[in-house]
């Protein structure tokens, strides 16, 4: 069954609305060198510290160390830089920037479209980042461009799908502060539970099993075998599941929970 015209007009125009916002949500980033370096300088940070400080856990030589986290460090990198979108939602309704979109002649959901789609931009910029300051250190693909494009499309998936949960968390959340501490209390448990950084071998049983079961774990797996060379595959389906899965869940509460603020 095929979308009418109308309907795929609509779609459409509702995407460029979005894309027109999304860059509207980029330019200030001019004006604000701060938040700019923040987001340029936070992998360097990340390495130096898990991977000079705590390099000795994944195998006790530097570069079995850069090997093994710099793929852990692109993923949490990027999975907490997904609270951000909450923040600026809630920022911008309290502000009331939502109630002057609506005296505009655009799709009611452009705004968090274009909010969604800022975000996934400056993802961009932070995972190559990442990648510059890994090389920097030692950090080599071994498995070629396309499945490291494919690894860097992975997380922006698991990015996305998270970045929807972030939106609604933003959308329902009392205030920035609030949100804030909601989407770290679910984040952290994520990332350092997992076996990002240290091989899930290393844990106790009880911990163990939690890495295992960790979407995390699976998508630093993937990411680490598609660029280095590895066996990945359970690990890509397992992550592209739990994708799917997160984005059937949180995209339509997001939706709910933004016509709800909005109307």
């Amino acid at each position: 069954m095929t979308a009418s015209p109308m309907t795929a007009a609509r779609m459409t125009a509702a995407l460029s609305q979005g894309l027109t916002l999304a860059w509207r949500s980029l330019v200030p980033l001019r004006n604000n060198p701060g938040q700019l370096l923040g987001l340029l300088f936070q992998p360097v940070f990340m390495i130096v510290i898990f991977v000079y400080l705590f390099g000795g856990a994944a195998g006790g030589d530097r570069a079995g160390a850069v090997a093994y986290m710099l793929p852990g460090v692109l993923v949490q990198v990027a999975l907490m830089a997904t609270i951000t979108t909450g923040m600026n939602l809630a920022t911008d309704i309290g502000n009331g920037v939502f109630d002057r979109f609506r005296t505009l002649p655009i799709a009611r959901s452009a705004p968090l479209v274009g909010r969604i789609l800022a975000d996934l931009l400056t993802m961009l910029v932070t995972i190559a980042m990442s990648l510059a300051v890994g090389y920097a250190v030692g950090f080599r693909v071994t498995a070629g461009p396309l499945p490291a494009l494919a690894g860097i499309g992975l997380v922006l998936l698991m990015t996305m799908a998270l970045s929807w949960g972030s939106a609604w968390i933003g959308l329902v959340a009392k205030s920035v502060t609030s949100m804030q501490g909601a989407a770290t209390a679910v984040l952290l448990p994520l990332t350092f539970g997992s076996s990002a950084f240290v091989p899930a071998t290393d844990m106790p049983g009880w911990l163990t099993w939690w890495m295992g079961v960790n979407p995390v774990s699976h998508l630093a797996g993937a990411l680490r075998g598609l660029m280095g060379g590895g066996l990945a595959a359970a690990d890509v389906w397992i992550t592209l599941g739990w994708s799917a899965g997160l984005l059937a869940l949180f995209f339509p509460l997001a939706l709910r929970a933004y016509n709800r603020r909005v109307r």
